[in-house]
This record gives structure tokens, sequence and C-alpha cells, in this order.
């Protein structure tokens, strides 16, 4: 009696490799996506710094004093409108970006916490690069123009930086979490529709599927399989 065959592994480890690859461009895309955004909201961010430093400015009395920060003498009320304004404005940026870009429901305090983190060296080498920056080029380009320069190229590596830290740092493991905390089919806090992820992926199943599980078992004990073959 001839069999007839229901289950082709060959088309089944085409197909898995398809989704695979399929899951990896869509990756790309999400990031790229993740890097406008973030560019969106840094650039809210600046204009926010700006308009703070400017309104501190005028606002904070005059002390004609002076404080040694790195590697210059910066007028007291300058620096103090000038700290000022980085931390609303990093506030800002945080705010945006972990509502909009990485959509995370993680430990709010931790990723603020980690976020200012990485202005700890930063502030003090973006002080440091713009003075030094300047002052070698001051005399080719004149001092508009090379302080223009300088400010411009630290704010390119800071933008830069600071979306690698928060995207494989702050937001590693917690972005695109905000949907799960709604029931499926309801709308969101931010105007999304949760939907149900699958817990075993296909990349998952083709591990299990070389090992020679069933992988029709219910995901409790795929998960328990999956561990398994971990541990091994």
């Amino acid at each position: 009696m001839k069999s007839d065959v229901y289950f082709d592994p060959a088309v089944a480890y085409a197909q898995i490799d398809a989704e695979i690859e399929k899951d990896q461009k869509k990756a790309k895309r999400k990031t790229l996506v993740q890097a406008i955004k973030y560019a969106c909201c840094t650039i809210s961010a600046g204009v926010i710094q700006l308009v703070s430093f400017t309104i501190l400015q005028a606002v904070i009395p005059a002390s004609g004093q002076t404080i040694h920060f790195i590697v210059e003498d910066m007028d007291l009320v300058t620096f103090l409108a000038t700290t000022i304004a980085l931390v609303l404005s990093i506030l800002w940026n945080f705010t945006l970006n972990r509502k909009f870009t990485f959509k995370a429901a993680g430990n709010v305090a931790r990723a603020m916490i980690l976020a200012f983190l990485f202005y700890v060296p930063f502030y003090p080498f973006q002080t440091w690069y713009v003075y030094t920056v300047k002052q070698e080029l001051i005399a080719a380009l004149g001092e508009d123009l090379a302080g223009i320069l300088a400010e411009g190229t630290v704010m390119l590596i800071n933008g830069v930086l600071e979306f690698c830290w928060q995207k494989f740092f702050i937001y590693r493991k917690t972005a695109d979490t905000a949907p799960d905390k709604h029931e499926v089919g309801t709308i969101g806090e931010f105007g999304e529709i949760a939907v149900e992820k699958p817990e075993i992926g296909a990349a998952q199943l083709l591990d299990l599927m070389k090992a020679g599980k069933d992988i029709t078992a219910d995901d409790k004990t795929l998960k328990k399989e999956l561990k398994t073959l971990e541990q091994a």
C-alpha cells in the first residue's frame, strides 16, 4: 500500500530559511526607521536646549564669576545655563525616544539613569572637543566658522553614539514591549493595536526539527525542549 507523504523536510527548511531572511530584512528596515525617528527627536531636543539656554542666560543674574571646566574658563552663568539646558534636552529626548522610537515599557527609572550616564563622560569630552577643534581651526577659518564646524561635528558624534547606546544597551531587551501591556486587539497608549506574537520563533522551530523533536507539540513542551537543547 502506497503511503502519502504529508511532510517534506526539505520544503519546510526552505520555507523557514526564507522566513528567517525576511525577518532579517525586516529588522534592518526597523533599525532604519528607528534611526530616522531618533534623528527627529534629537533635532527637537536640540531646539529645546537652545531655547532653554537662551532663556536661562537672560534670567540668571550675572555674577561676574568664572569656573574652570575641563580646558577653559567659562562664565558661571553660561556654565549653569549650558548644564541646565542640557539636562532638559536629555529629559525631552529620553521621553520621546522611549515612547515613539523604541516603544519600551521597561523600568523607567533604570532607563533614565542609563540615559544620563551616557553624558557623564560625553559632556566633558564635548567641552574638550569643541574647544580643541575650535582652537586648531580658528586661524584658518575664523572664529565663527571654526565654532560652527566644531559644534556641528560634535553633535554628529553625539547623535550616532547616543543612538547606539540607547538601541543596543538601554532598550536592547525592552524595545517594542509597550504594545504587549494591552490586551490583544485593543488600542494601546500610542495608538498601536496589540497582536499576539508567537512564543516560539522560526529559527527555534528549525533547531527543534533538526534535533528530531515534534514541533506540533504545545508551546510549553517546546520551551522545555529548547531549554534542554541549550543546556546540551
